[in-house]
């Protein structure tokens, strides 16, 4: 496999791998989010309830992204959701609760829009 390697003492599976890989790509497309708009990164992690500490670690993949603060980061960026992800992408999710808002997100445009204006919402 292409480039990623297990750190001394872990073994990482195909699914370990794909998660890295998709987390570094979700990094990647936040990160030019930011310079696009020419904010620093203490700007963006206030602005989206986080510190920049984890804004360093979700655009460099060292963590894994939750939803709702990716959609804070969105907002924050001015940007869709759609940018930092691949809405249309398929997702394997493994809490249902996350799957059903992903869900209902990507059949409402309107709902998309509320939560990309941080307007509460309540996804069924």
């Amino acid at each position: 496999m292409g480039g990623t390697r297990p750190m001394e003492g872990q073994t990482i599976t195909m699914g370990d791998s794909e998660t890295l890989s998709r987390r570094v790509e979700i990094g990647r497309r936040l990160r030019e989010a930011r310079r696009r708009r020419g904010l620093s990164q203490s700007e963006v992690s206030q602005t989206a309830g986080i510190t920049q500490a984890s804004l360093s670690n979700y655009e460099t993949g060292k963590r894994e992204l939750p939803l709702s603060t990716m959609m804070n980061l969105a907002a924050a960026l001015d940007v869709p959701l759609g940018d930092l992800m691949e809405i249309s992408d398929v997702i394997i999710l493994r809490d249902s609760r996350l799957a059903d808002a992903v869900r209902a997100l990507t059949e409402s445009p309107e709902l998309l829009e509320s939560v990309i204006n941080g307007e509460p919402v309540a996804v069924p």
